[in-house]
Formats: structure tokens, C-alpha cells, sequence
């Protein structure tokens, strides 16, 4: 890694040093408010961060700070592919379970719905099984 400053650069605010560091805002605002990244308020409010001020701590950022930051970006993405499998395998319920009635006069597709019907509740269920996982998994990134 490594930050090359430019003389010329601008100070910059704490969204544009999140991007420089590739960790969320919060997390500048977290650093500036504990002391671990040097900042000063401009006229409107805003936090001013200066290149130098930057780099320099970029240089002590610590292998448990990048840890913890791409443990909660993981974390993110397992959430986001958790939700997104839970979605689909409750739309799938609710498409076969139309299909269970409209095939309500018919017992050979009515048969074969209920078939689908008790695949899709058994993935489903492990879906909604590693909900617990994941669960635990976001309590030991937030600890």
C-alpha cells in the first residue's frame, strides 16, 4: 500500500480520505474523534484532513484494523447473499404454491407441484437454518 501526496493537493474532507483508505466514513469519523487521525473543522463544519496528516496515518494503521475491516466488508457480502437467498427461495414458495392451485383439477401437475413444493420447502429451510449463522457471525465481527 502506500499514499502519494502530490504538494499541490487539497486538503480533503473525510469522505475523500475513507476512499484514499478504503474503509468506510464512519470509520474516519471514529479515528478522528479517538485521536487516531489528525483533523480540524473548516467554517462549515466539516472535517479537514490534511494530505500529510493522511499519510502519516495510513502508516500506522494496524494488520487488526485491516483485519476488522474486511471481516465487516465479508460480513456485508454474506448478509447480502443470505438476504437475496432467503428473497428467492420465498418467491420460489410462492410461485409453486400458485401453481398448486391453478393445477388444483389436475392430479398428475398437482402431484408434481406438491413434489417441487416440498424441494423448495427443504431449501427454505436451510436457508432459513443459516440464518443463525450468519447472525453469529455479524455478533463476532461486531465484538
Amino acid at each position: 500500500m502506500g499514499i502519494v501526496m502530490d504538494k499541490d493537493v487539497m486538503p480533503m474532507n473525510a469522505k475523500e480520505a475513507a476512499m484514499i483508505l478504503g474503509v468506510h466514513y464512519k470509520t474516519i469519523l471514529n479515528m478522528i474523534n479517538d485521536g487516531r487521525l489528525a483533523a480540524t473543522k473548516n467554517d462549515s463544519g466539516d472535517w479537514v484532513i490534511s494530505d500529510s496528516d493522511l499519510a502519516a496515518r495510513e502508516q500506522r494503521i494496524t494488520d487488526k484494523e485491516f483485519s476488522a475491516i474486511y471481516a465487516h466488508m465479508a460480513m456485508k457480502m454474506i448478509e447480502k447473499e443470505h438476504s437475496r437467498a432467503v428473497k428467492s427461495a420465498r418467491e420460489e414458495l410462492t410461485y409453486i404454491a400458485r401453481l398448486i392451485i391453478k393445477y388444483a383439477d389436475n392430479p398428475n401437475g398437482f402431484n408434481q407441484q406438491i413434489k417441487r413444493l416440498q424441494k423448495a420447502l427443504e431449501s427454505y429451510k436451510a436457508v432459513e437454518a443459516f440464518t443463525q449463522t450468519v447472525e453469529s457471525l455479524r455478533k463476532q465481527v461486531d465484538a
